[in-house]
């Protein structure tokens, strides 16, 4: 998940919600951490409220303390997640391949970009 598609309001999530009565660690931190990473985007630190993420993600805020251990930690976490994110999709730029004109010139940011 991108911060950009955290900052979709009023969407549907982008992600499965946590199945109910099944026990999926994974698919459930995940789900957290994407209602998480939504949440933390649109309000910041001060203005999320974990129980906006438990009801996002599907679980419930003693499930978002096991796995993350507090409201803190979870912040680090979507922060975490979306910075390997932007690295992932750095990477995939190939700019160390590149001259660092042409690789500014064409990038995907740039007015007019051709790669």
């Amino acid at each position: 998940m991108t911060l950009a598609d955290a900052t979709l309001l009023d969407e549907a999530p982008p992600y499965p919600m946590r199945a109910k009565g099944v026990r999926a660690p994974e698919q459930t931190s995940a789900a957290i951490l994407a209602a998480a990473v939504h949440e933390f985007a649109q309000k910041g630190y001060g203005g999320a409220r974990i129980d906006a993420v438990a009801k996002r993600s599907g679980a419930n805020k003693r499930m978002i303390y096991h796995y993350f251990g507090g409201k803190e930690a979870l912040y680090l976490a979507a922060l975490e997640s979306v910075y390997a994110g932007i690295r992932t999709a750095e990477a995939e730029l190939h700019l160390s391949e590149r001259d660092p004109v042409e690789a500014c010139a064409n990038s995907p940011a740039s007015p007019g970009a051709t790669s």
